[in-house]
């Protein structure tokens, strides 16, 4: 009888990003990750950066739970992500060209305060408390809420 390895496949499987992401446009169930209502607000016209801030918040909550968060890959088949892949998720959510941008140079200030010379080497480096915690500064930071 010839191997058909029906024996190694696994009925119980995570759904991948894809699936996850269907899944939230098309209306079936919601995805147990849970984004800031106020992140998605419209943009007020006197705040240019607060393009900037959605993008951290959104990015922010991608990667809040520990199981959604890896290094040294910007983003995994099964939709885990570093802080960067967080950064460009957010940006593709709120299909903000530009704002990713702003969001990765004050995400990269924050790093470099920290004495990295980059974004990744922050994530890969850090625990997820610290990147966590790097994201709150970056926002702080961003929406004027950080001493200078």
């Amino acid at each position: 009888m010839p191997f058909d390895g029906l024996g190694y496949v696994t009925t119980t499987t995570k759904p991948s990003f894809w699936a996850r992401m269907t899944q939230l446009f098309v209306g079936a169930p919601p995805i147990t990750k849970t984004i800031p209502l106020h992140a998605f607000q419209p943009i007020p016209a006197d705040q240019p950066d607060a393009v900037t801030v959605q993008v951290l918040t959104i990015g922010r909550a991608l990667i809040e739970d520990r199981k959604d968060w890896v290094q040294r890959r910007y983003e995994t088949r099964d939709g885990r992500r570093c802080a960067v892949g967080a950064l460009r998720g957010a940006s593709r959510l709120l299909n903000a060209h530009g704002g990713q941008t702003g969001a990765n140079a004050v995400l990269l200030s924050v790093a470099m305060s920290r004495g990295f010379n980059d974004i990744e080497s922050m994530n890969d480096n850090s625990s997820h408390r610290q990147v966590l915690a790097a994201f709150d500064e970056a926002i702080a930071r961003s929406s004027g809420h950080w001493p200078t």
